[in-house]
């Protein structure tokens, strides 16, 4: 026979034992997963199906070369595409196509948005080309015409049979010339990767040779160049000569 529970005995027992939560039934818990997926199914619809975050305007910074309507042309962007659907890298890839662009940044601007920030080439020389000149950057691609030949720019110049190493040793050697010194600059030719020359103003010439000991020849031409010569051989860093 079970002895009687007294009254403060069970409120005892309800002193040291915790409330029993209620369960939620099986029905609560299908019907709370089946909304939380129809509320996840409706943000993936939007972003990237409906055009509600569509791209409505498409923004070019950083151009002054190149025309924004060029920019916005090659990006090829249709109207209305979901913006979590756009592919950045083959817009980008795209622009990069334009001669005088360097690289490109290509950022969503939510909700409907995409700027493109453009890095243009900068010219570090020109090169004759018919009966004007086209620019060239350190790298030595070409990206723009010009009818004259801007003041400020050296012309690079070398053999068609010599090919692309030549010109690149040009333009080694023009990058290698001492800021200070630059500006004398007038043209730089490489008949060949080994045969540099460089003429500067006053009708003054550099024997430069290859396009090793860059600037431990540039060095050495700045001293040259104080004294009174036309023609400054640097070709032998260590062993440079002057003649009238």
């Amino acid at each position: 026979m079970t002895a009687p529970v007294s009254l403060a005995d069970r409120v005892g027992q309800r002193l040291r034992q915790p409330g029993e939560r209620r369960r939620p039934s099986r029905v609560t818990v299908v019907l709370v997963a089946l909304g939380a997926a129809v509320v996840l199914g409706l943000v993936a619809w939007l972003l990237f199906v409906s055009s509600l975050f569509g791209v409505a305007n498409v923004q070019v910074q950083g151009v002054s070369r190149v025309a924004e309507t060029d920019v916005v042309d090659a990006a090829n962007i249709a109207a209305g595409t979901p913006l979590a659907r756009l592919d950045t890298a083959a817009v980008a890839a795209r622009v990069a196509r334009i001669p005088a662009v360097g690289s490109v940044d290509v950022v969503r601007d939510w909700p409907r948005g995409v700027t493109i920030v453009i890095h243009e080439r900068v010219p570090a020389a020109v090169r004759e080309r018919g009966s004007g000149f086209v620019l060239v950057d350190r790298t030595g691609v070409v990206f723009d015409q010009v009818a004259t030949r801007p003041k400020h720019l050296p012309l690079v110049s070398a053999p068609v049979s010599a090919g692309a190493p030549a010109l690149r040793a040009a333009l080694d050697v023009l990058d290698a010339v001492p800021s200070s010194i630059r500006g004398e600059v007038r043209s730089v030719r490489a008949a060949s990767p080994d045969e540099v020359t460089v003429q500067l103003t006053h009708h003054r010439t550099v024997v430069w040779g290859d396009t090793g000991l860059g600037s431990r020849k540039g060095a050495v031409l700045a001293v040259l160049l104080k004294r009174k010569a036309a023609v400054y051989d640097v070709s032998v860093p260590d062993a440079p000569t002057t003649r009238q």
